[in-house]
Order: structure tokens, then sequence, then C-alpha cells
């Protein structure tokens, strides 16, 4: 499946009109950009930061700015399906790219969550010469598929995968496992916990120790009657649950029927919009509290103040504005952007941001010359990022002090688009329930 994406100048003029309305000092009404509209800190000084993104404005002589994104519509657990929905942050870095000049298209394939897909849209995305790739995905499937492409020259980004060793020219984007085992690690410790039931499933495993562990098989209630007992008897203190974040739901519901008092630790696959929708389908509820570690560049970093806040509300901000265009349509062209923007993240639009970073760099569209630049490339809010900077020094771009534990709430900033409940929540999204995820400071 391929979606081609080209600039829109209605949505330029209906983002130019939104963001004067946001910025004017009139007694009309906030505009739907604005930071009073939707009770967001837009920055210190209550200025918005600038929606347009100028980053690729130029960059080709006249050839777009081409961005493969690969995703995986429907996958086993632990294969990318969780993800596809969050993945559509790519949309918005297209159209802030655009409102800033750039000529950006997105080449969107599904790979089928399978190792032969993977190859197979990767060759699809080299053979239409993208500048770059952005693996909006997650697994063992992308194994070959990473291979392949760089090989070829091509550069990939990966903002959701943590395991894989990577090879040259291939970059993660989000959190590192080791980052992700330090900080869950102190977390719990800054809890006074230290004593946990470790639940592991879909080949997703974090390092914190254990009390006792299972895997989660078929026999879930068994699995979770055993952890209860455990519990109730002071043998274990916590339960921490490593799986796709469709499993974490399902075992999350379980829990809280069979040891509603038992904290519960997350891997960071619950930073999807699966997670909280997967509740709902499970008839668990979003209510508890809820573990997890990540970067802070979600809804409720909007509330806090400084350039991280100012470029986490620009993203909201365009999110919104691209919602409101009808002529936004979700990576596959299915449904009105507006149907999915719920579930939109800052990860996957970063991965794109940073490849037209490279680009910039370049001078060049060509996958080689932005492959060359992007390697030590570091790029930071300047060039867009809502998310934390990033050093392509190494495969592991994100830095390990930018990896944070974060806590759930069912509290909503109000930074997102209500979503037509006659669209739903997306793709693999969130339209039966949603949490917000904030930064949880464990230095004491």
């Amino acid at each position: 499946m391929r979606r081609r994406l080209t600039g829109l100048l209605p949505a330029l003029a209906a983002g130019t009109a939104l963001l004067l309305g946001a910025c004017s000092g009139g007694g009309d009404e906030p505009g739907p950009g604005s930071a009073e509209a939707t009770g967001s800190a837009a920055g210190s000084a209550g200025v918005p930061a600038s929606v347009a993104l100028p980053t690729a404005d130029g960059v080709g002589d006249g050839d777009p700015l081409r961005v493969g994104v690969l995703l995986t519509l429907r996958s086993e657990p632990g294969q990318g399906q969780d993800v596809v929905a969050a993945a559509e942050g790519a949309t918005v870095a297209a159209y802030r790219l655009r409102l800033g000049g750039g000529d950006v298209e997105l080449e969107v394939v599904d790979d089928g969550g399978t190792a032969a897909g993977a190859e197979a849209a990767v060759e699809q995305l080299v053979a239409s010469d993208v500048a770059g790739i952005v693996a909006a995905t997650r697994g063992d499937h992308l194994d070959e598929a990473l291979e392949a492409a760089t090989s070829a020259g091509t550069a990939v980004l990966l903002p959701y995968e943590r395991e894989a060793d990577l090879p040259v020219g291939a970059f993660a984007t989000g959190p590192d496992a080791a980052s992700v085992d330090r900080v869950l690690l102190e977390a719990m410790q800054a809890d006074g916990l230290s004593r946990p039931f470790v639940l592991t499933a879909d080949d997703v495993e974090l390092d914190v120790g254990s009390a006792d562990a299972a895997g989660v098989g078929a026999d879930l209630d068994a699995t979770v009657e055993r952890v209860a007992e455990a519990y109730d008897a002071g043998r274990v203190d916590s339960v921490l649950v490593a799986a796709a974040a469709s499993t974490q739901a399902r075992v999350v519901a379980a829990l809280q029927g069979a040891a509603p008092a038992a904290p519960v630790v997350l891997s960071p696959e619950a930073l999807s919009p699966a997670f909280a929708g997967g509740l709902a389908e499970a008839s668990g509820t979003t209510a508890g509290a809820y573990l997890t570690a990540g970067t802070d560049a979600g809804d409720a970093t909007t509330l806090s103040q400084g350039a991280r806040a100012e470029g986490v509300s620009a993203f909201f901000a365009a999110l919104r504005l691209a919602a409101g265009d009808p002529g936004i349509t979700d990576l596959f062209g299915d449904a009105a952007f507006a149907q999915v923007a719920a579930d939109a993240d800052t990860a996957s639009h970063d991965a794109v941001v940073a490849l037209a970073a490279a680009a910039q760099a370049a001078g060049s569209v060509e996958p080689g010359d932005v492959l060359s630049a992007l390697s030590g490339l570091q790029v930071g809010p300047d060039d867009g990022l809502a998310g934390p900077a990033l050093d392509f020094g190494s495969d592991r771009a994100l830095p390990p002090a930018s990896v944070v534990a974060l806590r759930a709430t069912g509290q909503d900033p109000g930074v997102r688009p209500a979503v037509d409940a006659a669209g739903g929540g997306g793709s693999g999204g969130s339209a039966g329930g949603r949490l917000f995820w904030f930064a949880n400071d464990t230095t004491g």
C-alpha cells in the first residue's frame, strides 16, 4: 500500500489564517489553534511557537523531499501493529514542513508484519528513490529489511525500536533498552518497590530484577491468580508487565480484578494508544497508577514552561490545524486526518523532521547525500523537534539522559482535537479511552 502526500495550498492558507487568529489581541473568541482555546501552555512568553517548519525549503533544486514511511497495518503482537495509529505524527511533520515552504511527499508502505513483507516494502521504497525511511513499526521482522535499506545507501530512522542491533545507516530515535531498564529501576526504588512479579510476552523484556516471573500464556486467569496469591502473601510488592501494548492491556485488565491494589509497572509499549484502547476492549479501566519510561514529549508536557513545552505545543497546534483541514488525510489516504489525530505522537513526527534536517544540511534529497549528512548530525528544537534533541553520532540518537520515568493520568490536557464520534479513533487507536503520560522526577 502506498500513499503520496504533496503540498496543499489550501492547507497553507488555512494554517496562516488560524495562526493569525491565534496571535491576535482583539476581543474575539480564541481561535482553534490558540493556547487559550485549548488550555495549553504554548510558551513562556505566552506566544505560540511557530507551526511552520522551513527546514525542507528549497533543498532539492526543485525536486520534492520524499520520505518513505514503513508501517505495519496488521501483525502478530510485538511486530508493529500497536504503533500504526501513533505513527500519524509523520503526517503532522509533513504538514508543518509544507507550511514552511517545503515540497514534501510521504511514500507509505505497509509491510504486513512479516520479514518478507518488510523486505519487499523497503525494496519498493528504495526503488522509488526516497531520501530516507522512517520505520514507524517495531519487531524482529525488520531485521533483514534494515540491512537491505542501509546496504542500498538509504538511511532508516526507527522511533519505536529499542532492542535491535542496528546496521550502519540505521538509527534508533527512541529510548534504548539499557536506559529504559535504568530509569524504571530508579523509579521503582523511589516508590519503595524492589520485588516485582515480572510477566513477559511477545519477546519484550525488561531487566530490573524479579521476585517471581512467568510468561503470559493462553491461561491468563491462572497466571493472574498466581500473581494475586504472591502479592497477598507479601512475596512480591508490584507487577511488571513487559509485552506488546495489546497484550499489556489484557493482562492489566485481568489484574484489576485479581490484584487491584498491586502497583503496575509497564514496558514502554504502554505508551501506544493501543494500550488504553485495549483496556476498554477488555472491560478494564484506565484509572490506575501506571509507571513506565519514555521521553517527556506528550500532551502533559504542554502544561510546563520552557523550550520543550514550546516545541511540543507547536506540534499540537499543527495537529489541530491539520485536523481542521478536510484536505489532509491519514497516512493511508483512507480517512480524514481528523479521525486519527487523537493518536498521533511526537516520536514519528520527529523522525520525519530529522530526515528533513539532514536533507537541508546536505542541500540535496538524494538518499546517499542525506545519509552522509545525517551521520554525526545533531538535530534539536531549532530544527522543529517536539521531543528531545537527537545526536546521530551513534546508532542510538536519543541521549540516555532524555529517558525519564512517566506516570499515567486520565486527565486530558485538552491539546488534541475532539474525535468525531462517527469517526472513531482511527486504525488501532484509542476510541474507547485514553491515557496521558507525564514526566515524574525520581531524583528527590
